[in-house]
Parts: structure tokens; sequence; C-alpha cells
């Protein structure tokens, strides 16, 4: 009986393996879209922006001191209309946003804007034909290899919603067993395993451990400094003579993996 993983035995914060699921931009204020717009109509769920981010969450990892480092960003308008977006210029020396190309300013605002058109794309605010996208580059400065999280502001005809961007310096990183195996068990008897997990990271980590329900685990949260061990228990009662084989959910630095 056993507790499979499709993993390897290191496990670190990269992403891999996460829950695909894209979580809907946070939407901070709503603006009267009559003020900006003579389109006041719109085929976009007002619980979501006009625009869609892509990536929804700027991601900047292995970085060091004084270096920089750069991001694509990509917002499309999803509305069957051209529409306006702006990003509010960061107020932090760390990071700074600029235009990367012009392709995806409509035509119409090209032919009829002129030189005004050009000005605007300088200053972060483009007019975008329906389905077309406006890219641009997030640069990162960092002064020291610690975290950092800031809320990029994003003004669309309707609304103002945030990008996050956000900074990992120290990597985290656990070591846990591939599979924790009872091997055969009577039924109806309490079985226990011991297991190790042990913190190889760069940095003190939080962690969860969420069960199935043929199984319990002694402990189900924690913190591991730098280097530290700790010995988990897991417990098993089948409740029949039967094959189980179940995924545990191991969740640290903000990432959810299958274990």
């Amino acid at each position: 009986m056993s507790v499979q993983t499709p993993s390897q035995t290191t496990k670190d914060a990269s992403g891999k393996g996460a829950v695909d699921q894209v979580p809907k931009p946070k939407i901070i204020q709503f603006l009267n879209i009559g003020d900006n717009s003579i389109h006041i109509d719109s085929q976009v769920d007002v619980d979501e922006p006009l625009f869609a981010p892509e990536p929804h969450v700027i991601q900047f990892t292995n970085y060091e001191p004084q270096q920089t480092k750069e991001q694509i960003l990509r917002l499309r308008n999803k509305d069957r209309v051209a529409r306006c977006v702006r990003i509010i210029p960061p107020d932090s020396k760390l990071f700074t946003v600029t235009p990367a190309k012009k392709s995806a300013v409509s035509a119409t605002a090209k032919s009829n804007k002129g030189a005004a058109a050009s000005e605007d794309i300088d200053n972060l605010s483009s007019k975008v034909a329906p389905g077309m996208e406006i890219t641009y580059i997030v640069k990162f400065s960092p002064e020291a290899k610690s975290d950092y999280a800031y809320d990029l502001m994003v003004i669309t005809e309707r609304e103002k919603f945030i990008v996050p961007i956000r900074a990992r310096g120290y990597r985290a990183k656990l070591d846990f067993p591939d599979t924790v195996d009872f091997s055969l068990v009577p039924v109806k008897f309490d079985n226990e395993k011991p297991v190790m997990i042990r913190n190889v990271g760069e940095k003190t980590t939080k962690w969860q451990i969420k069960t199935p329900a043929s199984f319990t685990v002694s402990k189900s949260e924690g913190i591991l400094e730098l280097g530290q061990v700790e010995q988990l228990v897991f417990h098993f009662k089948p409740s029949e003579a039967r094959l189980y084989s179940e995924e545990l959910v191991l969740t640290y630095d903000q990432f959810e993996q299958r274990v």
C-alpha cells in the first residue's frame, strides 16, 4: 500500500507540478466607462478587466544584486471594440516599465493620432484594437538577493487592476521521499510510517501537507529553518483488503505540488 508521487525526490519551488489554475486579475477600482469611451457596452464580464495580462504574475528568480533582469508583459484587449489601456509607472526604483513594440496599437489610432499615438506609447498608454495586444518590458534591478513584491497598476476605460510582480532571491527547496510505502499491512489496524522532511533550499520555508481521506499525518504544517530536518509520522488504517494508491499535496513557498 503506497502513496505515489510523480515528482522527483527534491521538489523546488519552480512552479512545476503546480495546479494549473490562473486566477482573475484583482480589480481595485471601477471607473465610469462613459467618461472614457463612446462604447459603453462590453462583451467582457464586469468582474474581469477589459485587458487580459500575460503572465498574470510577473516573476523574477535566480538573480544577483546590481544585475538587471527583464520580463515581458502582454495586455490583450478582450473586447470587440478598440479600448485604451495605460500602465502607471512604478514608484519603486527597483522596477521600470517600457513599451516593447508599437505593432499592437490599432491602425485606427495610428492613422488618426499620428505623433500623438507615439507619444501615448512613450507614456505607457495606448489604444489597442479588439483581440490585439500591447507588449511591455518590465525591468528589475535588485539591490540585494532578497524577496521583493510590487503591484503594477493598469488602468483601462472601465477599471483599475493590478498585475503582481514577485521576486524570489532565495529559493525554497524541500527534500521529501517520492513514495510513502506502507507495504503489506493488516486490515483495520493503525499502521505508522515515519518520513523525514528536510529544508535543502536557501531560506526558511513554511510548508503544509494535505492528506487524502485514507491517511493522516502527525503534523500537517510547520516551518523549516535552513538545513533543518523534521520527522513526520503517517498513519494508515485500511478498512478493507485492497490496494490503496493516492496523492498527497505538499504546499510551500506559495506553490502547491503533488507528492
